[in-house]
């Protein structure tokens, strides 16, 4: 699978992101997959609860990653060390990580976690 291309494009194409976003982004690219093949893209585990969910699997594919933290006046996140990087992931998926950050670039955080849960495709996740 792509799991570690999918994060390390996210957080290329970024600059740098906090783990919630990198899930919240992961999870509406596997509703899109699930929306549109009938199956997840990614096997990462998403434990859902009543107002958001959590996987274990993402955390430990970031650290997988040549990742260092950052904390500045933005707050704290990851982003890659080496952002000149080659990720092999192909334009099917970039093109679907791509359009999903332009839908919650204006989100706030609420506003996309919301996006995520109140998804027909929630539960198939």
């Amino acid at each position: 699978m792509y799991e570690k291309e999918i994060i390390a494009y996210m957080l290329k194409e970024c600059g740098g992101l906090h783990s919630y976003y990198v899930s919240r982004i992961a999870a509406l690219l596997d509703i899109e997959y699930l929306k549109e093949k009938g199956k997840k893209l990614t096997d990462f585990d998403y434990k859902k609860m009543q107002y958001g969910f959590y996987s274990e699997k993402i955390p430990a594919t970031i650290k997988s990653l040549d990742v260092e933290k950052v904390e500045d006046e933005n707050g704290k996140y990851m982003k890659l060390k080496n952002e000149n990087i080659e990720i092999n992931l192909p334009e099917e998926i970039k093109s679907k990580i791509n359009k999903i950050l332009d839908e919650i670039c204006e989100l706030s955080d609420d506003d996309i976690n919301r996006k995520v849960i109140e998804s027909p495709y929630y539960e198939k996740l």
